[in-house]
């Protein structure tokens, strides 16, 4: 068992690490596609086309759904501590399995479904229709899958070390 779970520990850490360093680059890379359209704004007077829908549809999803499994490994994702603070022994095991079990039965249902559209989406070539061009944007569908999914394996990792009954590891921020 602790073979597995530093097997899993190390897995979660990678995937929390590889998708927190897409997120960050989706967001360099909004950034200075925003720098972009406000020097064009300034220059030219008017917003390029797909600019606002590039930056909602890919950077935005990117930024947003990539981090999440650095939010659990780091042990900074939202909860509720209120009674959870309180808890001492078997009780705070059962609630940390609770918790562990609901984020992987939540996070793997939300990736399986967003694989689906994802793949759909990219069968398709989901774009946005704009009047000289389309943009695609099936790639943000995938940040969801690629978010949910390291989550659920961080959650499983975690889930494991709780019934295990070992504390989940929490990485210092960036590691």
């Amino acid at each position: 068992m602790p073979r597995l779970m530093r097997i899993l520990d190390r897995m979660a850490a990678r995937a929390a690490a590889a998708t927190g360093a897409l997120g960050e680059l989706a967001v360099l890379a909004m950034f200075a596609h925003m720098a972009l359209d406000l020097i064009i704004r300034l220059v030219g007077g008017g917003t390029p086309e797909g600019m606002p829908e590039a930056v909602a549809r890919i950077y935005m999803v990117m930024a947003v759904f990539l981090p999440l499994a650095g939010l659990q490994v780091t042990g900074r994702q939202i909860e509720v501590g209120v009674l959870a603070d309180r808890l001492r022994g078997w009780p705070r095991r059962l609630q940390r399995l609770a918790a562990a079990l609901v984020t992987v039965a939540v996070a793997g249902l939300f990736t399986w479904l967003s694989f689906d559209v994802a793949w759909v989406a990219t069968l398709r070539g989901e774009r946005v229709v704009l009047t000289g061009f389309s943009l695609p944007v099936w790639p943000g569908r995938w940040a969801v899958v690629a978010g949910f999914g390291a989550l659920a394996l961080a959650a499983v990792a975690q889930l494991v070390r709780v019934a295990a009954g070992r504390e989940p590891v929490e990485l210092a921020h960036g590691g």
